[in-house]
């Protein structure tokens, strides 16, 4: 038995109206948008802190000044993304610092950490400073403190 013959010949394709293919095309590009916002969100989370750097340094030396407070400043270099900087300052005249915590925002790609290292009394020191990161990955840098008081 043979297949029924197609009724009609060949037939005109209607063409959907305009505002529904707007309506289609506004459709696929709000979706598009929307996964590439939550891709870009997934690749921030799962995409961790990590330090790329870091340098020790004493902005203002205490020279020949006496009693005196010095900032050692630790600046440290990330990827940009966002997460903890655990760590701790060791200096060369005390017991180790409690271990401290810096939290950096996405697209904040350095963290200044600083000691506050207080001299008294006459005399002469070259101490070391140094900042021991813990995490997002173990790194130490260290740097010379000197303090002159004549008196």
């Amino acid at each position: 038995m043979a297949a029924p013959a197609w009724p009609g010949g060949a037939t005109a394709e209607r063409s959907r109206p305009l505002w529904r293919r707007l309506v289609s095309l506004i459709s696929t590009l709000l979706t598009l948008a929307l996964i590439g916002v939550v891709g870009f969100y997934i690749w921030q989370r799962l995409s961790p802190l990590e330090v790329e750097g870091v340098t020790v340094a004493v902005p203002q030396p205490a020279g020949s000044r006496c009693d005196t407070t010095v900032d050692v400043v630790a600046t440290v270099r990330t990827n940009g993304r966002s997460g903890v900087i655990r760590y701790q300052w060791f200096r060369s005249d005390a017991p180790p610092g409690a271990v401290l915590t810096e939290q950096v925002g996405s697209g904040q790609r350095t963290a200044a950490l600083t000691l506050k290292w207080t001299f008294s009394g006459v005399g002469t020191a070259t101490e070391t400073a140094t900042i021991n990161i813990i995490e997002p990955s173990p790194l130490q840098v260290g740097t010379q403190v000197a303090y002159r008081c004549r008196g």
